[in-house]
């Protein structure tokens, strides 16, 4: 387990306070009038989002989809990745659909490989800028999860308790809808699975093969009982 290092906590709850403020502000919102690339941002929005088999694209998607999401999205990863799309982040769905570039469709892409969490980091400042704006309350909730998950995914306790707070208010934000209450309350029992983890090993044991990290004795037995793909 890593050393806990008090300055570089105290610098990320500095960081996430304006998650936090919009974690449990519900009339915060931030609207802007720049223009951006919308029949892109469409396409990754409706692929992500409007089709049959969206929960099995998401969590069980396998080879076929890694192959789709190659064939279809890799030149617009490629410039997500390269911090090309900024102009995306000047709205609440552009904003989306370039952390789903960064945070999803590049670990379809490059499944088994470093590079599937090299832009992570990147990923995570547009969310949590995102979030401190209120984009992330002007999409359906099923879609706000995923302004969430770079939280989810970043190894680091701070970024798990946010990220656990903003799952949390999904619930409250879906009175009368108990499909989408169902969804909310799934994504709150992952957001405590990943910040468990992290509260235990301070790092995803499931990452350390593919980034050459030598397992502990402990992350070992975990990943023996555990099969998670964080």
């Amino acid at each position: 387990m890593r050393p806990f290092n008090l300055t570089s906590s105290l610098s990320k709850v500095l960081g996430l306070q304006a998650i936090f403020k919009s974690a449990f502000n519900p009339s915060h919102r931030a609207m802007s009038t720049i223009p951006t690339p919308q029949p892109e941002i469409d396409r990754v929005i409706k692929y992500w989002f409007e089709a049959d088999d969206v929960p099995q694209k998401w969590f069980r998607g396998g080879p076929k989809v890694d192959s789709e999401i190659k064939d279809q999205f890799s030149a617009l990863v490629s410039q997500a990745r390269a911090a090309e799309l900024t102009p995306w982040t000047a709205d609440p769905k552009g904003t989306l659909a370039l952390i789903i570039l960064l945070d999803q469709f590049t670990r379809n892409i490059f499944r088994g490989s470093p590079e599937s969490y090299s832009k992570d980091k990147l990923g995570l400042g547009i969310a949590a800028d995102a979030i401190a704006k209120g984009f992330d309350r002007q999409v359906p909730v099923m879609q706000q999860v995923f302004f969430y998950l770079p939280l989810m995914h970043d190894e680091n306790l701070v970024s798990q308790i946010a990220g656990m707070a903003l799952c949390e208010g999904l619930v409250e934000r879906c009175v009368g809808e108990e499909m989408m209450k169902d969804f909310a309350e799934k994504s709150i029992k992952s957001a405590q699975s990943h910040m468990d983890c992290i509260r235990r090993f301070g790092r995803f044991p499931s990452r350390n093969e593919v980034l050459g990290r030598e397992s502990t004795v402990g992350e070992i037995e975990y990943l023996e009982k555990e099969h998670s793909g964080w």
